[in-house]
């Protein structure tokens, strides 16, 4: 049973939730001058991460790491990271300069910016995991394998159907809630942008709703070991695209229509009503946060009243008052501190994002393949005429394995063949040098002598191993000139 890819959704997923925090964003830069671009490009990048962590603690791969808690410690320290990297570029002269501070007073960097970029980063990460979460959930249950259609059998199957039923339901509330932050975000903007946005945003929920259903109903059919003909597959994607394409075109032309109906003076006053009620939200977590705290404060107030009642008998003490002490000077505060501090920080932000790169199986696959696409490029630019100017290099020299030198007696020996060969007497190729010696030397008369003798230095050296000394080498010197003066001298008398 072939499993459904999560590639297609995890890309709608994303999209559908950064185009609400978008259009937030773009508010806030109206009012505030922040630049939303940065905090979009993040929010992908989180989605798409969030995607890809779940895929990966689903298959396990967090185990062989120490555990849940130790794998996502870099994904934590890399999206808080991250935050103060969007709020400070967000935010931008302004933001690098508020950076200066930040070696003096470390606190200062836990900003309101940087407070809504985290809080907004983890908004995006935890809907992603859930909306994949929910698209996993409508693959295909293998089928019971029981000869009976037993009561267990169709207890497990009416619960299967109940958990695709509840994902579909999640998947078309989350979209239905981001188009209404959409539009209230749309009512306060003017600018086209805010109405392709829109279009965009419903075109892509409503394809996520309709892959949804789709799935769900193909995974009841399949868990039902039912026959899908690829007609319902084919006429299912028309109908979807000729639904989604109705409703594209009436986004289009809703709100030139809805544009009157809302009069500009009502919209500082709505601004004014969403303050209030943020306020207010704020003052009842403040009011609640109190309230945990006093009754956590309760048993320390009543051992305190246990203590004062039973010292009670014990003679009051007057208490003296305590001495003026003059307030000490303003000190800078060093700034060493603070440097190593952020190096320190610095040096685990890089740590973070390398483990996080580690962990994605297509930088795998490009590290693998780097090597080769390298010795590609090579051989293509060493093709290319430009660089064809450059010299040509010369190629290194290999160590030749050398013949050992040969010995002076043996090389004088050679000479003198190669004397005699050129005066007519060559020695062939059968004849020893024994025989060639006594078969040249009657013919060569005065020359003869030193024919013997360099014959006799010849087997002394090449055969007997004997290597000549200096006074041989003298000697073996002074026979070859004598026996080449000889034959110059007898040609030249012929």
């Amino acid at each position: 049973m072939t499993q459904p890819s999560l590639v297609g959704p995890a890309v709608l997923i994303t999209l559908l939730i950064t185009l609400p925090l978008t259009a937030i964003s773009d508010t806030a830069t109206k009012l505030t001058g922040w630049q939303s671009l940065w905090l979009s490009g993040a929010s992908v990048l989180v989605g798409l991460e969030a995607v890809a962590l779940r895929s990966r603690m689903v298959a396990g791969l967090h185990e062989t790491q120490g555990g849940a808690v130790r794998y996502l410690a870099a994904e934590v320290f890399g999206l808080v990271a991250l935050a103060r990297i969007v709020a400070t570029l967000g935010q931008g002269a302004t933001g690098f300069a508020a950076m200066s501070t930040w070696i003096t007073d470390p606190l200062a960097a836990f900003d309101a910016p940087f407070l809504f970029c985290l809080l907004a980063l983890l908004a995006v990460a935890v809907l992603s995991r859930s909306g994949i979460a929910a698209i996993a959930a409508l693959a295909p249950n293998p089928p019971l394998k029981t000869p009976l259609q037993s009561l267990d059998m169709l207890f497990y199957r009416s619960d299967a159907t109940a958990r695709r039923r509840a994902a579909v339901a999640a998947i078309s509330n989350g979209a239905g809630w981001g188009g209404l932050v959409l539009i209230t975000m749309q009512v306060w903007q003017d600018a086209p942008i805010t109405t392709l946005r829109t279009a965009i945003y419903l075109a892509g929920g409503l394809t996520l709703i309709a892959l949804a259903q789709r799935r769900a109903l193909l995974a009841d059919w399949q868990s039902d070991e039912a026959e899908i003909a690829p007609d319902v597959h084919r006429r299912w994607s028309w109908l979807s695209a000729g639904t989604i394409g109705l409703v594209i075109l009436l986004a289009l032309a809703l709100p030139a229509q809805l544009a009157p109906l809302i009069p500009p003076e009502w919209r500082e006053g709505t601004l004014v009503i969403g303050g209030i009620v943020l306020l207010s939200a704020m003052i009842l977590s403040l009011l609640f946060i109190g309230l945990v705290s006093l009754v956590a404060l309760l048993p320390l107030l009543l051992l305190m009243l246990l203590t004062s009642l039973m010292n009670s008998t014990v003679a009051t003490v007057t208490s003296l008052p305590p001495p003026m002490i003059t307030p000490p000077p303003p000190v800078e505060p060093p700034l060493w501190p603070g440097i190593i501090f952020w190096i320190c920080v610095a040096i685990l932000t890089g740590l973070a994002f390398w483990t996080i790169l580690r962990r994605q199986a297509w930088v795998k696959q490009v590290w693998a393949q780097l090597p080769g696409w390298l010795a590609q490029a090579q051989a293509q630019l060493a093709k290319r005429r430009f660089w064809r100017w450059q010299p040509a290099r010369r190629p290194l020299r290999t160590a030749t394995k050398r013949s050992p030198p040969r010995d002076a007696a043996i090389a004088c020996y050679y000479a003198a063949l190669r004397y005699a060969a050129a005066h007519g007497y060559p020695r062939r190729p059968p004849q020893t040098p024994a025989e060639f010696a006594d078969s040249t030397a009657p013919q060569l008369a005065a020359a003869g002598d030193e024919l013997q003798a360099l014959t006799a230095a010849y087997h002394r050296a090449a055969y007997a191993g004997r290597a000549s000394d200096r006074a041989e080498q003298r000697r073996v010197s002074t026979l070859l000139r004598r026996f080449r003066k000889k034959l110059t001298q007898r040609r030249r008398d012929a």
